[in-house]
Order: C-alpha cells, then structure tokens, then sequence
C-alpha cells in the first residue's frame, strides 16, 4: 500500500475540514484557502460587488469551480482541488492567480483578470496528459532568458528588461524596447547556423530598428537550464520588486513553464556562441509586404553562417536611431 505525504509548505497543510484562513500578502481584497467538508484543499476568492453572471466557462482537470452571490451580495469564486495527489500543481495555480489579484487595486479588474489567468489554466491543463516542455520549446525559452539576464538586466535594468519581454504574450516579436525590437532565436550548434522563421511578421516591423539575437546551444548534463536561469532572475527581482517578480512568474506560466507538469528534469545547455543583427532591408528575410496575400502563412529557415555582413556589436541595440 502506497502512503501518501502532504508536502508540509502547502498553504493546506495542518487545516482540518471546513476551516478558512486568510491569505496574508493580499490586503486589498478577501482571498483566503480553505478546506471543505470533506478536507478538499480550495481557495476563495471575494468579490466585492456581486457577479452579473453566476455561469462560468472555466472546465479545469480535476478542479471544481463555483461561481455564486453570497446572500449578502457579494460573489465568491471558489476553486477546490478533486484529489490531494494533485496538491503541487494546484498551489501553483493558487499562487499564480494570488499574484494577478496583487496587481490590481479595483475590485472589477481584479476579477477579470483573474477570469483571464482561469482561461490561461485551462488551456494548460488541457494538455497535462502528456505535458512536457519540447528541447525546441526549452531552447527558446533559456535563450530568452540568457538575454534578459546576461543583456538586458545589466544594459537596462530589472524593470525595463522584465517588462519588454512580450515573447509569452505571443507578440510577433520576442522583447519590445523602447527604441527598438528585439527577435530572439536558438539553434544547436551541432547542426549548423540554421534558425527557423515560423511567421511572416517575425523579422517584419514597420516603425522601429529590428534586431535578431541568435544563441548556438548544446545540450549538456553541465549546463544551464530554463530552471536555473529562470530561478537567477528571480533571486535578482526579489530583491528589486515583489510586484516585477510575481509579472515574471506570470509571464513563465504564459510561457508554458510550470515545473510541477513536468514528468523529467529540465535539460541543461551550455551556450557556444552569441550573435547580433541587425535586420534592415537587405537582410534574408519574407516579409508581408512581398508576400503574395494567397499565401496565409509561411515558415522558412535562415543560415545566419551566411549574413556576416549584417552582424553588429549588442551595443547597437541600445543606441537611437
């Protein structure tokens, strides 16, 4: 016979059934975890107003969601967790709408956005049956981390370098700066300096200095991994801002990255080579505007091996043109 252990740091861990206690980081509005009759572990959370609809849309794996006005005229939305195996990934959700509800101070912009994070989850948790972060989708992300962290953070600064990255926002491009735009790209070295282009408004921007940054990677048990790098950047924002850290664990989730879906260890990467560009009007590149409107889509590949000539120095990407 199996025994299950509860992890002692779950926000459930010691509450009996039917019991309730506040979450203490929100001040602005009620949020508390509870339990229910039957011990399932939940959270709930007050909205100050009631809702106009009481219907939700939200279908989460294994998680209850009652949506109700209280008879005081208040709404409640209530998450409760159908088997406690499941505890890690669900307090991850917990933890990821207790930080939207922190960012805002008005009651009906809090619940929308925390409406927003629940559709957010169901996406994700439709795909928990074989969750898994691809190598491809792994070297992306770290590649995206590598530069904030070894670029940006220095060049710009915490806030700036965490609130440009738009690449979990599912932008055309990778990080929105001030004075430029910024597409980042990796490939394994082994392979050649082949980068796949998977849309036509990629190195496509009609208004700012474009810029591709590509990252040469080979996976290594000695390397780096999304893992460690994105825990770096999160020792660096806690000291920073506890707003800009919970933006970042935000943007994670978006990304795909939640560690508790993951069935192995994420891969480590040891980076070879690091390489700017700058994509101007010569550049390799199918854009919109000489693409055919009969073709919807396009995806291709480019050998960065051969576009020496538009190679720059990073400190290029800084400069106002």
């Amino acid at each position: 016979m199996t025994i299950m252990t509860i992890n002692p740091k779950l926000p459930w861990s010691g509450m009996t059934e039917s019991t309730r206690r506040r979450v203490e980081i929100i001040s602005n509005h009620d949020v508390y975890w509870i339990t229910d009759i039957q011990g399932r572990y939940g959270i709930f959370i007050a909205s100050k107003a009631a809702f106009k609809s009481t219907k939700s849309a939200i279908s989460l794996n294994g998680i209850s969601v009652i949506k109700r006005n209280s008879e005081l005229g208040h709404g409640e939305l209530i998450l409760l967790l159908a088997e406690k195996v499941n505890a890690e990934i669900f307090n991850k959700l917990c933890e990821d709408l207790i930080s939207t509800i922190n960012q805002h101070q008005e009651n009906d912009a809090m619940v929308s956005a925390v409406e927003i994070r629940l559709q957010r989850w169901q996406e994700l948790l439709k795909r928990s049956g074989d969750f898994g972060m691809s190598i491809e989708t792994q070297m992306g992300l770290f590649s995206e981390l590598s530069f904030i962290k070894d670029v940006l953070i220095p060049k710009i600064g915490e806030e700036q370098a965490i609130n440009a990255w738009v690449g979990p926002d599912f932008d055309k491009q990778d990080f929105l700066l001030d004075h430029a735009v910024v597409e980042i790209k990796s490939y394994r070295t082994s392979k050649g300096q082949l980068v796949s282009i998977s849309s036509a408004e990629q190195l496509y921007c009609e208004k700012q200095p474009l810029y591709l940054v590509s990252y040469g990677l080979t996976q290594s048990d000695n390397g780096n991994s999304v893992s460690g790098l994105s825990e770096s950047i999160k020792q660096i924002l806690s000291i920073k801002s506890k707003l800009l850290f919970d933006v970042f664990n935000l943007k994670l989730t978006d990304y795909g990255y939640i560690p508790e879906l993951e069935n192995e260890p994420y891969k480590g990467f040891l980076v070879d080579n690091t390489k700017f560009f700058r994509v101007n009007a010569d550049f390799p590149k199918l854009t919109p505007p000489i693409i055919p409107t009969q073709i919807p889509r396009v995806k291709y590949s480019i050998d960065l091996s051969a576009c020496e000539d538009f190679e720059i120095d990073v400190s290029a990407i800084f400069i106002e043109e």
